[in-house]
């Protein structure tokens, strides 16, 4: 019992029962460095598995969007972030941790301001910020799983492919109502800081509220791992009384509308020749060699 205890010990000094910053005191067994990782190579994963854009007008207009934000929390910014854009009619958004975001065509479609787009981005940040897919992880292998994990401490080696599985098998997209409303709370206060229109905050969750009313179908992975909307359009209209409304504020920036005018070349379907083009022209721009080949 005493070496079980001390191993258990050393683990926690090795991994720490949080980072600082937001979360702190949370307990989540990785590092911001183990976090970074993990995203990357999940968002490897992602990209080997889902259709995207590399549409330079539309990627760079959602990184300019993301980083405003971003930057104007210097003190949480633990990552770098990319944003990504999917292909894909859903309407929604995710991350999957250490700076990696994604946004589906469909939900662009569906935005009619920039307003409700940052709340979208700002909410995604907030999960990040907060390290919810890590805290997840930890959650769900337990400490039966830290011990396989302590074994790599820090390079996690060869544990790494099966924490990308655990991920992806179990679902762990799903963050919880707590997690879920922190992130939404986040979203508020990302908005106001980069001097977007606070009316707007609920008003994303609004059009998914008359969605579910007249084609519930359209939002059926959405709300399976999200909060009711009514509840989280309450949050959000609550937290707009903590701030001061601007009468500068931004509803949409000419980007954005664009951007908007932009997208009306892509319908539902694609071809495939005109993605792997974009996809080279990406690559030959960025020299990026963190995505997988068409």
């Amino acid at each position: 019992m005493k070496k079980l205890f001390w191993i258990f010990f050393s683990l926690f000094l090795t991994l720490g029962c949080s980072s600082t910053g937001r979360n702190k005191g949370n307990l989540n067994i990785y590092s911001v460095s183990q976090d970074a990782k993990i995203g990357a190579q999940f968002t490897a994963q992602v990209k080997k598995e889902m259709s995207m854009l590399y549409d330079e007008k539309l990627v760079d207009y959602m990184d300019a969007l993301g980083q405003k934000i971003v930057d104007k929390f210097p003190e949480d910014k633990l990552f770098d972030y990319h944003f990504h854009v999917v292909k894909e009619p859903d309407l929604n958004a995710f991350t999957v941790g250490g700076g990696y975001v994604f946004v589906y065509l469909g939900l662009l479609h569906l935005v009619e301001t920039e307003a409700e787009l940052a709340m979208v981005l700002s909410h995604e940040i907030g999960h990040v910020v907060f390290r919810h897919v890590t805290e997840s992880l930890t959650k769900a292998q337990g400490f039966s799983c830290c011990l396989a994990v302590g074994a790599s401490a820090v390079g996690l080696g060869q544990t790494e492919a099966e924490l990308i599985n655990l991920f992806g098998q179990t679902g762990l997209l799903y963050f919880g109502r707590a997690a879920e409303l922190e992130a939404d709370r986040f979203g508020v206060e990302g908005i106001y800081a980069a001097g977007f229109d606070l009316k707007y905050a609920p008003s994303f969750f609004e059009k998914l509220l008359n969605i579910q009313k007249f084609k519930p179908g359209l939002l059926d992975k959405l709300l399976s791992t999200h909060p009711p909307l009514k509840d989280r359009i309450k949050q959000a209209n609550e937290e707009m009384k903590k701030y001061t409304l601007k009468k500068d504020a931004i509803v949409s920036s000419q980007a954005f509308k664009d951007m908007k005018e932009h997208l009306q070349k892509y319908p539902n379907k694609y071809k495939q020749s005109e993605l792997e083009r974009q996809y080279i022209a990406y690559l030959m721009r960025h020299l990026r060699d963190d995505a997988p080949l068409p």
